[in-house]
């Protein structure tokens, strides 16, 4: 049975890797089977969130972790935690569990003050070519973002000069690792004004080594995504980090009633996520490679059956990282790449590719292999074939 086929809901194939939009990720059988386990019995979900992110602090080598309703979710409380240091909301604590009603109200003027901030220090700094489209987590609880240096660099000198008296945090998009002041120098920069660094990490886990080479880096905070290559559900997320921040963000966060009320992740998958960590976290540096080098082999194999398609001027794999391999096709420019690409999504199944959205600027399509289901490669290629003819 297939239930999206029932409401007339298209298959899709996704080459264009993991994103929210299309599912987050295929997640494995054996987390289905923990969800499934966890729903038939209730829990005292603020006992079950410390337990699970106890062990997922374990995992990756962190002070601290919780689970979050996603890693925007995660920047949204990690920035709140750093928002709230020295407000009081240290002095709370959640436990006992059994008395949740008498200890719901010391802390909720805090917690619901938000994203009122006046008064606050409430500055986030962020390097101009860290910009993405998720540095609303920060502004929509209430900070202002003030950019340092320039679209195309940014020194040591500027970042520091963009510190005022109101900055309570630091942002870093690793995503952004290569442009500008690198993580070791912003977490020193960070150290020395005794100002946390937030790192947004979402979707920057492979190889898998990079959980913990950011839990060792020093960074204050850093935020994951739970549902892209670690494959648990899609609307689940990591925060890990220091003890004190994690405990200021869980104080926030379901079943209390602040900032994180409406970021509420279920029992499942609290359970689902951290049997998806352990799985991901389970394959060695060598079934790792294996895994890679299938996805360039892949890569490699549409490459050889599109260079010589009538409109096709170039295609190759690109891979400037193991994990980030591409076959990349680039059309003449009778064809217009962008327009290809929405006739794919038109198809049933729908095919998503990459592309870029401003049309002649970069004439071509790129076709990721993470999300690829077997032999979801031919099917691309037999439409790209069919269009192309």
């Amino acid at each position: 049975m297939n239930p999206y086929r029932e409401l007339g809901v298209r298959r899709v194939i996704n080459a264009c890797s993991t994103a929210t939009h299309l599912g987050g990720s295929i997640v494995d059988p054996r987390v289905m089977d923990a969800m499934k386990n966890a729903a038939g019995q209730y829990v005292i979900m603020m006992e079950l969130q410390d337990q699970v992110s106890k062990e997922i602090a374990e995992l990756v080598g962190s002070e601290a972790g919780m689970i979050t309703a996603g890693a925007t979710s995660s920047l949204q409380l990690g920035a709140a935690a750093c928002l709230l240091m020295g407000s009081g909301l240290e002095k709370h604590s959640i436990k006992p569990y059994e008395r949740l009603q008498p200890i719901d109200g010391p802390w909720k003027s805090l917690i619901q003050r938000l994203p009122d901030t006046s008064g606050m220090r409430n500055e986030v700094i962020l390097q101009r070519t860290h910009r993405n489209p998720y540095e609303f987590a920060y502004t929509s609880i209430g900070c202002r973002i003030t950019y340092a240096g320039n679209e195309e660099r940014c020194t040591v000198n500027e970042l520091e000069d963009a510190i005022t008296d109101d900055t309570c945090l630091i942002a870093f998009s690793s995503h952004r690792e290569g442009s500008g002041v690198s993580l070791e120098e912003t977490i020193k920069l960070g150290r020395r004004h005794g100002i946390p660094v937030v790192v947004d990490a979402a979707g920057n886990v492979l190889p898998r080594s990079n959980l913990k080479k950011y839990a060792r880096s020093g960074a204050d905070l850093i935020a994951v995504s739970g549902g892209k290559q670690i494959k648990g559900p899609n609307d689940t997320g990591i925060l890990f980090g220091r003890e004190d921040l994690i405990r200021m963000a869980k104080l926030q966060a379901s079943p209390f009633n602040g900032l994180g009320r409406g970021m509420k992740v279920d029992r499942t998958q609290m359970v689902g996520l951290l049997v998806a960590l352990r799985l991901f976290l389970e394959v060695t540096p060598e079934e790792e490679k294996t895994e890679f080098s299938s996805w360039s082999d892949r890569a490699q194999w549409v490459v050889d059956e599109l260079k010589d398609l009538k409109g096709v001027s170039r295609a190759e794999v690109t891979a400037p990282e193991p994990w980030n391999v591409r076959a990349m096709v680039t059309f003449e420019d009778s064809i217009s790449a962008r327009d290809l690409a929405f006739s794919l999504r038109e198809l049933d199944p729908s095919i998503w590719v990459e592309t870029s959205m401003t049309g002649k600027r970069d004439n071509r399509i790129g076709i990721a292999f993470d999300c690829l289901n077997a032999g979801e490669e031919k099917e691309i290629v037999e439409a790209l074939r069919a269009m192309l003819s």
